[in-house]
Parts: structure tokens; sequence; C-alpha cells
């Protein structure tokens, strides 16, 4: 026994270092060099300084990119709430079917890289004759958060006691009363986690926009033609660093509310 916990202490261990290093050492250091005085990320420290905070409101091009990712990410994310609720709705609650067969066709962008799913897209477009422009980057990214929402809310939805629905039948309600009612409270945390997430995704995906965008710049098409240039590096790790500490906040609210709302148990 005492073999095994130290084991365990050791393998925990590990993984924490793994962690670390891969995953959040990038980020402190990205978020410490946005602070220093120079061009160039690499030692010696050169000064403490707020001069690319402050330039990155001289840069319209910044601007324009960081408002096109974030109209597309509400607008996706309203629609994913939608349709990703009454896909939850039709796996966890309904017996039918087909089924098992719809619940694996709305888990597949899980499994699909996603780079063979922006050339899916982009030949999709091109066959059906729809120029690419924001409009094919918002349906793209409903393609893929849709599930998101559906799989998170599908495991609340497990979770939900169905006499409840049918006693507020009984009572009188409708099914749209029920749902708004009964069902709807339920789940809300769940949903509230959901559309956090759908929105993460929406913002930062950049390997899908990158086949379907068109002419036109989202926030992560911005960086990668940015990073051709060494001068926009400091400027780039200030943006970023703002989005990183907004993301992270509204990814430790979304697992709050997950957690709250019972999530924790997927599919």
């Amino acid at each position: 026994m005492e073999r095994l916990r130290t084991g365990r202490f050791w393998l925990g261990f590990y993984t924490l270092a793994v962690m670390a290093f891969l995953i959040y050492l990038p980020i402190v250091l990205l978020i410490t060099f946005s602070f220093n005085d120079s061009t160039i990320m690499s030692l010696p420290w050169s000064g403490f300084t707020l001069k690319w905070y402050e330039k990155i409101l001289e840069r319209p091009d910044l601007l324009e990119s960081l408002l096109n990712s974030l109209w597309v990410a509400l607008i996706v994310t309203a629609v994913s709430l939608v349709l990703g609720v009454l896909a939850a709705n039709a796996m966890a609650r309904y017996r039918y079917r087909g089924r098992i067969l719809f619940t694996g066709y709305v888990s597949i962008p899980f499994v699909m890289p996603w780079l063979i799913l922006g050339i899916s897209l982009l030949l999709f477009f091109n066959w059906v004759g729809i120029q690419l422009s924001m409009f094919t980057v918002i349906l793209s990214h409903i393609s893929f958060t849709t599930p998101l929402v559906a799989v998170l809310v599908a495991a609340r939805l497990h979770q939900f006691e169905p006499d409840l629905d049918s006693a507020a039948r009984d009572l009188g309600c409708n099914a749209l009363d029920a749902f708004r009612l009964v069902t709807f409270p339920i789940i809300a945390p769940a949903v509230i986690a959901a559309g956090i997430l759908a929105f993460n995704w929406s913002f930062d995906a950049f390997v899908v926009t990158h086949f379907v965008i068109g002419s036109e710049v989202t926030f992560p098409i911005w960086v990668w033609s940015a990073l051709r240039y060494p001068r926009n590096l400091p400027i780039i790790n200030a943006v970023s660093s703002i989005i990183i500490v907004v993301e992270m906040g509204l990814i430790f609210l979304a697992e709050w509310l997950r957690r709250r709302g019972g999530g924790e148990r997927l599919l």
C-alpha cells in the first residue's frame, strides 16, 4: 500500500511538472516579456514598460481584427447555444431509432482534425458557390461549437429528473412553458458554461478560419501575419497577455458553473 501511494505521488508530480513546463511556463514568459522594454524576447531584462500596451490602441488593423473576432464569436455563441440545446435534448431526453447514430454524428468534430475540417468546409463552400467571407467563418465556427454545447448540456440533462417536466405538464404548462420554467433553470449553469467555452473556441479558432475567411481578418489571422515582422512581437505579447488573462478567467468561470450544474458527468 505504501509503495502504491509513493507511485501515485511521483506520477502526479511528474504530470504536474510536465504541464507546468509545457503549458504554464510559456504563458508566464509571454506575460512577463510583454512588460520588457525591448523588441527581443531575451535576457537580460531591458527594463519595465507599459508602452507596448499603449501601442495596441495605435494599431487600427489590430483593433479591427479584434472587433471582427469579437462579433463573430458573439454570433456563433448565440446560434450554437440554440442549436446545441436542441441537440442535447435529442441526445439525452428522448429514445428513438438512430439515437446512437445521431449522438455519434454530433461528436464527429471532436475526433476530426481541424485541418481536415477546414479543408472540407473550403471545398463545400466552393462546391455550393458561397463566396468566402465572415459569413462562411460564422457557419464554419458553428459547425464545431454546436457539438461542444450539445455535449455539455446533454451531460446535465442526463441528471435531469423527467418527472419534473411531466409534473409541470400536469399543472397546465405547455411544452414551451415547461422548458422555460422548469428545465432551463436547472440546466442554466451548464448552458452558460457551454456558451463561455463556445465563445473562447470561436474567438481563438485559427486553423479552420484560415481556410474559410477570404480577404477579411480576425485576430488569430492577424497574429499569424504580424509574426513575420519582428517589430510586431512586443505588441503581440501585450495583446495576447490581455486575452489570456480574460479567457482564463472565463474558463475558470465556465468550469465553476459546469461543476455547479452537475456537468462534470460526461456522456
